[in-house]
């Protein structure tokens, strides 16, 4: 029975009857469906309608049953029915008939096996409180397509033999065919959530927050020197891009530096418009527009030690360099070496007057670098997070162990970050392809809202030998977007950067070079890109804070 209990809410006192005489009588192969309603839509306007009962047999087929309280009457020459208070009704037996013809229709059109294998199918009308017919049947009805109150003592028998006179029974019982019609006519489904709608709610309080933040620097604006330190997500690219901005109102020149690639690309991207005043570029492509603007020789070679000797022709060449600038901002200086700073002072306009600001989070020291700063007041200290949601903020601070709740609460809520356990690289793409596409194709995330970050280089992903998921390819962040790719990038790359939706990936995997302070760090600086939705996928072997915790979802 389906329902398994009746709807106490039913009014019609037929349908009551019918539903526990069903359930009586019917021996255990027959599957009955209760109030079944059905929907037309393959005419520009929509047709409603309802079964009372739907009955299905794997070898008698299927029966729609309408059910009638009362005795209502027919009049032949008017073509109505009515009850003898003179109340009209639907003809009920154009009703099952007409349910009848919609359902085997919808089961021919959406399953294979009744295209091929159809099982018999009739309709009939039960009156559980009439005895007997008085006068004539009308020419399209027998006495067989009637269920009366004696029949509901045989009840099985008499649908037996209803549906036999339409077609004989099947030679085999066919429970494929039922299987089939209970996923048509019974289905499951759910509502995926308006993930677009979560997001932008979540972007709103974050634009609050940063318009704070930058409130808050304005009294410390105009100060020749000054160390901003701030955890992940706290704003600190966004008030260098402001300050620049500001700077470069008033007609200063401005020097933004950086130390990855792509974080450049996305701070010469955000001052563009000011680039008469503002040049942002990382700090050894400043150091390769030294050597060119003094006419010194690039040294050549590609070693580990390249970047070296191009810092030390730069240090060399400071005496011909001509280009002097009225401030210098330099952002996720905690990746910045000791001996870098003299040479970037160099390049002050004027040592007393002109600013220098360093923004740094000691806790996104990834490259294991102890330089020391040029120097250490004033500071000003950002406690506000104003890229993550609360969920994402507070995981990510206990993966480093920090207890800063005070910020975390201020923070606009949003789903709880979901951590994935995978036992290898296999599992991990599998793992990642089925987050794509419910990301994606149910939700309807747009790709370009999505980042995986790992610790390796796509060639030395999990992904390497396995870049197409479904209709997605893996592609890496420096090449040219296409359609259907989600980015992927190291997560030391994509350090200053953020994505709505972050996949972090590789995380506790074994490594020669990472252990798990290493993947702690990680856990906090990827993590912390993703503004509203993270998801983690985590090496079962690994031994990391996430286990200690007890924080493990299977998926």
């Amino acid at each position: 029975m389906m329902p398994p209990r009746f709807d106490e809410a039913t009014t019609s006192v037929a349908e009551r009857v019918l539903y526990f005489r069903l359930q009586d009588h019917l021996d255990d192969d027959w599957t009955v469906i209760h109030s079944l309603p059905w929907l037309d839509d393959s005419r520009p306007r929509l047709k409603e309608g309802e079964c009372d009962f739907l009955l299905l047999h794997p070898r008698y087929g299927l029966l729609v049953l309408e059910a009638k309280s009362g005795t209502p009457r027919y009049d032949g020459r008017r073509r109505e029915w009515r009850y003898d208070d003179g109340k009209p009704i639907t003809d009920p037996f154009y009703q099952a008939n007409k349910g009848m013809h919609y359902i085997v229709k919808l089961l021919k059109d959406r399953s294979s096996i009744w295209r091929t294998d159809c099982l018999p199918f009739g309709c009939s009308v039960a009156f559980p409180d009439a005895r007997r017919v008085i006068g004539d049947l009308r020419p399209d009805l027998g006495a067989d397509k009637l269920l009366l109150e004696g029949d509901l003592e045989r009840l099985q028998a008499a649908v037996i033999n209803l549906l036999g006179r339409f077609n004989p029974p099947a030679a085999e019982p066919n429970n494929d065919a039922i299987t089939a019609a209970l996923n048509v006519l019974s289905p499951s489904f759910r509502l995926a959530p308006a993930i677009a709608t979560t997001i932008d709610l979540a972007r709103r309080d974050m634009v609050r927050l940063t318009a704070e933040q930058s409130r808050a620097m304005e009294g410390l604006a105009e100060n020749p020197r000054l160390v901003v330190r701030g955890g992940a997500g706290t704003g600190k690219t966004l008030l260098i891009v402001e300050q620049a901005r500001r700077l470069a109102a008033k007609g200063r020149n401005v020097l933004v530096l950086c130390f990855n690639r792509r974080l450049g690309s996305f701070l010469q991207d955000r001052l563009s418009d000011y680039s008469d005043h503002v040049h942002a570029v990382t700090f050894h492509n400043f150091c390769l527009e030294i050597l060119n603007d003094a006419g010194h020789e690039i040294p050549a070679g590609n070693g580990s030690d390249y970047w070296e000797k191009i810092v030390e022709a730069a240090i060399d060449a400071l005496p011909d360099a001509s280009a002097r600038f009225d401030a210098i901002l330099a952002d996720e200086a905690q990746d910045f070496q000791s001996g870098w700073w003299l040479l970037i002072e160099e390049f002050l306009a004027d040592v007393e007057s002109s600013q220098f600001f360093i923004f740094l989070d000691d806790y996104q020291n990834i490259y294991g670098r102890s330089g020391e700063l040029p120097f250490s007041t004033p500071e000003y200290r950002l406690g506000r997070n104003c890229r993550n949601t609360g969920p994402i903020a507070q995981f990510c601070h206990e993966a480093v162990g920090l207890e800063d709740g005070s910020s975390v609460s201020a923070l606009p809520d949003g789903p709880a970050p979901i951590i994935h356990e995978v036992a290898d690289h296999a599992a991990e793409v599998d793992a990642v392809r089925r987050v794509l596409h419910e990301l994606v194709v149910e939700k309807g995330l747009d790709v370009g809202q999505v980042a995986i970050l790992g610790c390796h280089t796509l060639k030395n992903s999990a992904f390497a030998t396995r870049r197409k998921l479904g209709n997605l390819t893996i592609s890496d962040a420096e090449e040219i977007d296409q359609p259907n790719t989600v980015r992927y990038s190291t997560i030391h790359k994509f350090k200053g950067l953020e994505a709505d939706c972050v996949l972090l990936t590789g995380i506790g995997e074994p490594s020669r070079y990472y252990g798990e302070e290493h993947m702690r760090r990680f856990v906090y600086v990827g993590g912390s890109r993703a503004r509203v939705i993270l998801h983690v996928f985590l090496r079962n072997d690994g031994e990391l804070f996430l286990r200690e915790k007890g924080r493990i979802l299977d998926r």
